[in-house]
């Protein structure tokens, strides 16, 4: 029974206490970026400035709605599904801006997004001038202190990299408890048989 415990419960906890900590320990960690990476992105008539940075555990996208609307739709540029820009209609002008936080290692478990369309609010900045190294320690600030937005818009869970987290955890939380029940077992059997 306690060896039951050991090999089926005991991952399944080890896995849900890493998987919170690794969604929110490089939240509280962060001290700096690594320097922004701004492209342009285009997804239907829009076009999009889009600057990315990532450190461990984190990860920031910057969008800013670009004025002018394409003649025609296309979809270029690479982003993560959990940065992808809302779905239009978008407020007029070029002030619409979106900020999304990632957190979560290996797979982002964690999605907070900042949406600001007006000069009220000075975070997110605008993404083409997102190129230092500080919006993704000011997003992880904003989002346990709320002290430069107000916290984030939205805050949801992505599911996908929680599930794949908890079975990696639990996989090698698992192997590592078997390892040490079989070398227990064999020093007791070692131990008896002298």
């Amino acid at each position: 029974m306690k060896t039951l415990l050991l090999r089926g419960v005991l991952p399944l906890l080890v896995a849900a206490a890493a998987t919170a900590a690794m969604a929110y320990l490089p939240i509280y960690l962060v001290d700096r970026g690594q320097g922004a990476r701004i492209t342009t992105i285009h997804r239907g008539t829009d076009s999009w400035f889009n600057a990315r940075d990532e450190v461990f555990g984190l990860r920031w996208s910057n969008l800013q709605l670009i004025d002018q609307p394409l003649s025609s739709p296309i979809n270029d540029g690479e982003l993560p599904a959990w940065a992808e820009p809302p779905p239009p209609p978008h407020p007029a002008g070029p002030l619409f801006r979106v900020g999304t936080l990632a957190s979560g290692w290996p797979l982002a478990v964690i999605r907070a997004r900042w949406s600001i369309a007006t000069l009220d609010r000075n975070f997110p900045v605008g993404a083409e001038l997102d190129d230092q190294d500080t919006s993704i320690y000011y997003a992880a600030e904003d989002f346990m202190k709320g002290n430069r937005a107000g916290g984030p818009d939205e805050l949801n869970i992505l599911w996908g990299g929680a599930l794949a987290n908890f079975a990696i955890f639990a996989l090698v939380a698992s192997v590592l408890i078997d390892l040490r029940i079989r070398v227990v077992t064999r020093r007791a059997a070692a131990a008896a048989a002298r």
